[in-house]
């Protein structure tokens, strides 16, 4: 998804280890109209048609697992 990698190498920061740090738009300023846009493109690969449970494995997740869960 062109628009997550464009916002990715705009604004996420690379620490030690090679982690991305893009909690600037995906916690602190959550960017809805991106998360509604990530989520679209989730529902274009997977079968999305049977899902009545969406997990995240932190709190870092919890923004787009809603957004993926409507």
């Amino acid at each position: 998804m062109e628009q997550l990698k464009e916002r990715i190498r705009r604004e996420g920061k690379v620490l030690p280890g090679n982690i991305i740090k893009v909690d600037g738009f995906l916690n602190h300023r959550v960017d809805t109209q991106l998360l509604n846009d990530i989520a679209d493109e989730f529902a274009r690969y997977f079968d999305v048609s049977k899902i009545t449970t969406v997990l995240t494995a932190e709190a870092s997740g919890i923004a787009l697992a809603t957004i993926c869960a409507q």
